[in-house]
């Protein structure tokens, strides 16, 4: 009797164990399936991570570095996004957070034909409005709307390089105020012109300084932030430049005539009149929205001015 009664003890101590067992793969494997993660490393890398599927999606996930989570990684691969950029947010970078890299830049990374786009932006902190997610600590500004608009161009097979140069370190390290960006951007520029010189459109991306009703538009139920564009008058070969720009403005006015403000010619005392535009004849400055603009009004626009881009590339 005591030998069947220390079986039975045996028994349910053995089951505990493989209940336990049990339990504890099924965490781990929840856990990898809820928060399986990848670090990021730049700013860019972060702004990429937030570019999933539609770019209103977020995946993050968090690390843990025990066996089984390094085996679980490896059998399972998580594609469903948490949505949590459908309102504005705040844009800065925050070391601490950790994201999933986004399946769909990789592809324009992966894309095997020559870029026919070159996007950077002169002013990098320019920032559009933004007063949710502050937990998040994310503010949205032009560099964002770079890689919203390098992936809209994907999807019309479009390839686009993005500046990764940190304009602002380049002006503190050589003493530089904010207003000699032009004299930074113009460097960097110059070295992505030596490495690669058929870039069929070059776009210095900028948002302007207007009141929200002027730099708004509704297109099909969609409020959208207006366009504009600024060329610099004050070198021998601006017609050139101010050509693109009539070509894609002309675009835009066909199509959606009240989503563009126009193309302003800027010169003379008192003006930059070359923005850099006099190093290619393809180079235009776009003003997407300003400063009263969210991050859904600059996307819902990118994804009207993406295609047009599309059709601009393909006929030149």
């Amino acid at each position: 009797m005591q030998k069947i009664k220390l079986k039975k003890k045996r028994r349910f101590k053995y089951r505990l164990i493989i209940y336990a067992f049990i339990m504890f793969l099924g965490y781990e494997l929840s856990f990898n399936i809820i928060m399986n993660l990848k670090l990021v490393n730049s700013n860019e890398d972060f702004i990429k991570a937030l570019l999933v599927d539609s770019n209103y999606h977020l995946l993050y996930k968090k690390k843990a570095d025990d066996i089984f989570t390094k085996i679980f990684s490896k059998i399972i691969d998580v594609n469903e996004p948490v949505s949590i950029l459908e309102n504005t947010f705040h844009f800065k970078p925050n070391t601490n957070m950790t994201y999933v890299t986004n399946p769909k830049i990789e592809e324009v990374e992966k894309l095997e034909v020559n870029p026919s786009v070159y996007i950077y932006n002169t002013h990098q902190s320019e920032a559009y409005q933004g007063n949710s997610l502050e937990g998040y600590n994310i503010k949205p500004g032009v560099m964002m709307a770079s890689y919203l608009l390098q992936d809209k161009l994907a999807k019309q097979n479009i390839k686009a390089d993005v500046m990764e140069d940190n304009i602002t370190d380049y002006l503190n390290l050589n003493n530089m105020s904010y207003n000699k960006s032009y004299i930074a951007s113009r460097k960097f520029l110059e070295d992505a012109l030596n490495k690669y010189k058929d870039y069929k459109l070059i776009i210095d991306l900028h948002r302007d300084a207007l009141p929200k009703d002027k730099s708004t538009v509704i297109i099909n139920n969609k409020s959208c932030a207006k366009i504009s564009f600024v060329i610099g008058v004050d070198h021998n070969n601006y017609e050139q430049n101010l050509n693109v720009a009539n070509k894609i403005n002309d675009k835009i006015k066909q199509k959606y005539p009240t989503l563009t403000r126009g193309i302003i010619n800027k010169g003379g005392e008192g003006s930059n009149g070359i923005y850099n535009q006099d190093l290619n004849p393809n180079i235009i400055l776009i003003e997407i929205g300003a400063q009263e603009n969210t991050i859904d009004e600059v996307l819902n626009t990118i994804d009207l001015l993406a295609p047009i881009i599309g059709e601009y590339i393909n006929e030149t």
